[in-house]
């Protein structure tokens, strides 16, 4: 059974409301440390952002030139709402993780609760997606559920009363993530994200300006 898109941007999962600023701190917080000291100006993609939550901190905090929204959801992505007084172009590309499509390269990309929604192997694509459109030297935050004992307490409760609307989340192991990851880029940092409840891990990787030996752009 799949997550109905529609339905989550009709109708947020109640618990985003509360998290979306600590999650939103988080992503500064990394990036920052991973671009260097003055992370301005560059451009940044943001996969699975339909209707982004992250958006306006995100241009807020990095004043990025231009900043693009890729995701397969055209109502997410009709109701996404680019911020005023601001000299980032935002661009909407209405495009699937799994097959993009369209040449794109970019200083940095991130996702926020995107891999975990397909199986293992559609996940190491997934993930090889974001270093596909990073430029050589660029980074990569992915975000995803882990099945801490909190995760499943939580989930349980909101499968229970019927309030859980994602049926095929799949609650990710650091391990999976880094082994896929780690066939383009070179791990920096990890963090788990207790405060949210729904425990999430994030990991930034760097994308080396050659190739990793061993690494293929090929299933």
């Amino acid at each position: 059974m799949k997550t109905d898109w529609d339905e989550y941007y009709r109708s947020p999962f109640p618990a985003t409301r509360f998290t979306r600023r600590i999650t939103s701190g988080l992503i500064l917080g990394m990036l920052r440390r991973a671009l260097g000291e003055d992370p301005t100006g560059g451009t940044i993609a943001e996969i699975g952002g339909a209707n982004s939550c992250f958006l306006h901190a995100v241009i807020a905090g990095l004043r990025p030139r231009e900043y693009h929204i890729i995701d397969n959801n055209a109502l997410g992505l009709a109701r996404t709402s680019p911020p005023s007084g601001t000299s980032t172009r935002v661009l909407l590309h209405h495009a699937d993780v799994l097959s993009l499509g369209f040449d794109l390269q970019v200083d940095c990309v991130f996702s926020i609760g995107l891999i975990e929604h397909f199986d293992v192997e559609a996940t190491r694509r997934a993930v090889r997606t974001h270093f596909d459109i990073l430029k050589p030297g660029g980074i990569a935050l992915i975000s995803f559920p882990t099945p801490t004992l909190l995760y499943r307490v939580l989930r349980f409760a909101a499968e229970s009363t019927n309030m859980w609307m994602f049926p095929d989340e799949r609650p990710l192991g650091l391990d999976e993530v880094t082994a896929a990851a780690s066939e383009h880029g070179t791990l920096l940092d990890h963090r788990l994200n207790w405060q949210i409840g729904f425990t999430q891990r994030m990991v930034v990787f760097h994308k080396p300006a050659k190739p990793l030996k061993g690494a293929s752009g090929t299933d």
